[in-house]
């Protein structure tokens, strides 16, 4: 049952990607890995874990970021369980990480695209290459803030390119996380597109992967107004 629940979501993630959530004239530039790829990866993981005695074949990492805990490690399921590393991993040459989530309930294998961190370290080192401590602008949500675009000589708000849709995400600092991706514009998309009702204090960034094989990664907790649009969380929130 696990399986197919699998397959159907990532059927419906397939349309979203290739449909709704991609504009026309941004689908044709999409490297985002092909469902086979993801499907033979998670059957991998699967017949590992069910060899193994429910152990998963997960890399050990001192990665911290949400998300990126449980990378797939391709050398435990190399050659038997997989007949290749997909050439859409980073392990060989390509631009995504294969994770697992739910890891003790239900392991799913999902992917990060490794551009969005590339971005944030540049971004990092300009940043950390003009002072010691971080110079902030204008606060956008709580403990968010833009960055000091005149100290850092910079004409725009910094951006990443959204691996949902194509369209470029606002960069902001967080206190507690550095630097947050803005998946605000990503999330009321889906909400539209998918007809999705929440209520305030439910974390709302899982449809993001549930709907597509893709993680938000450096993303800020968000959550719904009184309007169903998004909004960054606070603990105030969630009470």
């Amino acid at each position: 049952m696990r399986k197919l629940g699998f397959l159907l979501t990532f059927t419906l993630a397939l349309v979203v990607l290739t449909g709704c959530m991609y504009p026309d004239d941004q689908r044709a530039g999409s490297n985002i890995p092909p469902e086979t790829d993801i499907q033979n990866v998670q059957n991998a993981v699967d017949n590992f874990q069910e060899s193994e005695g429910g152990i998963l074949p997960i890399k050990t990492t001192e990665d911290a970021v949400e998300y990126l805990e449980y990378q797939v490690e391709f050398t435990r399921v190399v050659p038997e369980y997989l007949s290749e590393i997909p050439v859409t991993a980073y392990e060989n040459g390509g631009n995504f990480q294969y994770v697992i989530l739910d890891e003790e309930e239900d392991p799913t294998v999902k992917i990060a695209d490794l551009a969005i961190i590339e971005e944030l370290r540049s971004l990092s080192l300009r940043i950390n290459g003009m002072g010691e401590h971080v110079e902030l602008g204008e606060q956008v949500g709580p403990n968010v803030y833009q960055l000091d675009l005149e100290h850092y000589n910079l004409a725009d708000n910094p951006t990443v390119t959204s691996p949902y849709t194509g369209q470029e995400l606002n960069v902001y600092y967080s206190g507690g996380q550095d630097f947050v991706v803005d998946y605000r514009d990503d999330l009321n998309m889906m909400i539209e597109n998918e007809g999705l009702e929440f209520e305030t204090g439910e974390d709302i960034r899982e449809v993001l992967y549930e709907y597509t094989p893709i993680v938000p990664i450096y993303s800020p907790e968000m959550t719904v107004d009184e309007n169903n649009e998004a909004i960054f969380m606070t603990s105030l929130h969630k009470s």
